[in-house]
């Protein structure tokens, strides 16, 4: 490498850090976000967390392709859940309370029952549940995400809404 070709260390320098950068930036706003989606998803902290940090890994492996993508937050969240699912698969049955505060110190955590109902769902919907609520996805990345077609998101969501408001509806009640 040298100045007659056109390019410098500096220049490769400059271009490794603008990168390490820019994946920087990409992970510290979007890292709390992927999490609480996969959390929905897995009922399990620690599980959720390897998925999301193996998710954000591969990301940067391969950023120049990830950052090009239209939703990278929405491939790196498709491929934690495609993580915990392959470790869920392996360990099924297996159930966790929720945590006692899942994400940023600063945010507002969770609710815990909310949370255990949402637990209770099949797996799809609490993934939808997860990526249309609590990532706040479109239903088309969320259906771009899970690769299921943009009815059955709403379909999956109707459900799980429906079952959610039935059973704090019946818990209400018994109070």
């Amino acid at each position: 490498m040298n100045e007659a070709d056109g390019i410098t260390i500096d220049a490769i320098t400059r271009t490794a850090a603008d990168h390490a950068q820019d994946f920087a930036d990409f992970y510290a706003t979007n890292r709390d976000t992927v999490y609480r989606a996969v959390l929905v998803s897995t009922r399990h902290p620690q599980r959720a967390e390897d998925a999301v940090q193996e998710a954000f890994t591969r990301a940067y492996d391969r950023w120049d392709q990830v950052a090009a993508l239209d939703r990278p937050r929405a491939w790196v969240t498709r491929v934690a859940l495609n993580v915990s699912t392959s470790w869920w698969r392996r360990l099924r049955r297996e159930r966790a309370d929720p945590p006692d505060r899942p994400g940023a110190p600063d945010e507002r955590p969770m609710d815990r029952e909310l949370i255990r109902l949402v637990w209770e769902l099949p797996l799809r919907q609490r993934q939808v549940v997860a990526l249309r609520i609590l990532a706040d996805l479109s239903t088309a990345d969320t259906a771009q995400a899970l690769g299921i077609a943009e009815g059955t998101v709403k379909a999956m969501l109707h459900r799980a809404l429906r079952r959610l408001r039935a059973t704090l509806e019946t818990t209400r009640e018994d109070r």
